[in-house]
């Protein structure tokens, strides 16, 4: 399983963040694509990511939620102070993950993590940047089918967004951001709100029955956008001001006295990066492209004799 170490001390305090995906069939899986809704073999297809870095502000175990819907509707900021919240992790100036699918992993400052004290805990809640990056690769195949032979050869995303051929180790990193959970709809309709659940497509193997993830764009003071720009005739509607995303998950989290880590799971799904595969529909990669869309933390506690 792919890690990601925010500690130096793995049985002080530790935060581990491996990748989770939508298990789904699609063309050329087990010829080396990743997961991925590719129907066809042109036009925009959504992908997995193979790798996937971020900024990673504050995790914390809350006894109720710190951001209930009514609340963000009524413009009310991120309150952690009255709903029992207690810090796994904490860093006012935000800290980059580097990329969390690496066999090595990556380290955090030690510092900032805290093993949250004994008791039970209804919700978890993450704060991070809007902006992320995201890498993966791609080979096209004649209208989704993998059962002959590819068109083209095998593309890697380049940090300009572009794509080269050749192997999938050699993806680079592009940039991404939240801006809006749903770009075909104007910010002040809601599209900076996103509560989903178990039964919700691409959510069923991360949350379980009964858990919902609660999406929130968040300005720079902790309040959601009303506002946007941008154009929803094309997609590319935005919530005026985005700043953070906030995560928060209803999922029952028991710490007890041989609590000695804390382990975190992202939900970094298909769809965050995309392929362009043009409109000739010749195996040609012209692109890649990162898509704010979803993501959620969950935190199962590590016992002493883990």
């Amino acid at each position: 399983m792919k890690k990601l170490f925010l500690s130096s001390a793995l049985l002080a305090a530790s935060l581990i963040i491996p990748s989770s995906v939508k298990a789904q069939d699609g063309p050329g899986q087990s010829l080396g694509n990743t997961v991925n809704s590719c129907s066809t073999s042109s036009g925009s297809c959504p992908i997995t990511p193979t790798k996937f870095s971020t900024k990673i502000y504050r995790v914390a175990l809350c006894t109720s939620n710190p951001m209930e819907t009514a609340a963000a509707e009524a413009g009310l900021p991120v309150d952690w102070d009255s709903n029992g919240c207690v810090d796994v992790y904490n860093s006012e100036g935000g800290e980059d993950t580097g990329d969390i699918f690496s066999d090595t992993g990556t380290t955090l400052s030690a510092e900032n993590i805290t093993i949250p004290s004994e008791g039970e805990y209804s919700y978890v809640a993450a704060l991070f940047d809007k902006e992320f990056k995201v890498a993966s690769h791609h080979q096209v195949y004649n209208a989704g089918d993998d059962t002959i032979p590819p068109l083209g050869e095998r593309y890697y995303s380049t940090s300009d967004g572009g794509a080269a051929v050749g192997p999938a180790e050699s993806a680079e990193l592009i940039a991404g951001s939240f801006e809006t959970f749903m770009p075909q709809i104007a910010c002040e309709n809601g599209s900076a709100l996103a509560d989903r659940s178990a039964t919700t497509e691409g959510f069923g193997d991360f949350l379980a029955a009964g858990e919902t993830f609660y999406g929130r764009i968040l300005k720079a003071d902790f309040t959601l956008p009303t506002t946007g720009s941008g154009s929803i005739e094309n997609e590319t509607a935005v919530c005026d001001g985005a700043t953070y995303l906030l995560s928060v998950v209803n999922k029952t989290t028991v710490v007890g006295s041989d609590t000695t880590g804390i382990h975190i799971k992202i939900l970094a799904p298909m769809g965050l990066i995309r392929a362009d595969q043009g409109d000739a529909g010749d195996g040609v990669i012209t692109g890649f492209t990162a898509h704010g869309d979803q993501m959620a933390v969950k935190v199962v506690p590590i016992a002493a004799s883990e």
